[in-house]
């Protein structure tokens, strides 16, 4: 009897060690594990996309043309610079399209060049574009080639790097007389496609537009 007890207790005794161990199993496998720790903070700056325009012919922006005569070409340049802290493109932008159709409604009777510095962006000697064209708009002699509402002037403008804009003008040497004295009166009486919100004026609105590079202005 006395032998049964011991052997009893015995295996009670293991059966308690067992059952101790497997709690500490289980407690280490919730617990907490070795580790070190290094705190830290995201930190950061946003960048400026930014264009400076200077030194137009009647200062900053405004660009100005004087007695316009057939058959003389005159010349207007604005200077840009990137005052950004990241590469950018730069456009110009024909923003008053009023403005922009009764330019393109002189047709053979005007003449444009855009340059970007010494690049040419845009020449033409017909800037019509309405329907007798039929779409057909080409550089080649003769062929209808409107201007458009936009331009890249450059692309991946470094910070602080700058460039010119120029547009020239020039009536042809056909042209008799005008219907203002002042350049590019809009809305003109055959003009079909404008915008009737837009007040009338003279001249021809722009914008000089940086944006991050690869992206078009208005997107």
């Amino acid at each position: 009897m006395l032998k049964s007890l011991k052997f009893k207790g015995a295996a009670l005794a293991v059966s308690v060690a067992l059952l101790g161990g497997t709690a500490w199993l289980a407690a280490g496998a919730t617990g907490a594990y070795f580790s070190d720790t290094h705190p830290g903070t995201i930190t950061g700056t946003i960048g400026a996309i930014r264009v400076t325009p200077y030194d137009g012919n009647n200062g900053g922006m405004n660009l100005k043309f004087t007695n316009l005569l057939p058959g003389v070409s005159q010349t207007a340049t604005v200077k840009y610079q990137n005052t950004g802290t990241d590469p950018e493109d730069v456009y110009i932008v024909f923003n008053n399209t009023t403005a922009l159709n009764a330019l393109n409604d002189l047709g053979s009777y005007g003449e444009v060049h855009l340059s970007a510095g010494q690049t040419p962006l845009f020449d033409s000697v017909n800037l019509d574009n309405h329907a007798n064209c039929e779409g057909d708009y080409s550089p080649a002699p003769g062929k209808c080639w409107p201007l458009a509402a936009q331009y890249k002037v450059a692309s991946n403008v470094l910070p602080g790097v700058a460039g010119t804009i120029s547009f020239s003008f020039n009536y042809a040497s056909k042209m008799l007389s005008a219907t203002s004295a002042d350049w590019n009166p809009y809305p003109i009486a055959s003009q079909t496609n404008y915008d009737p919100t837009v007040t009338g004026g003279t001249g021809l609105p722009y914008e000089i537009v940086a944006t991050q590079v690869g992206i078009t202005p208005g997107h």
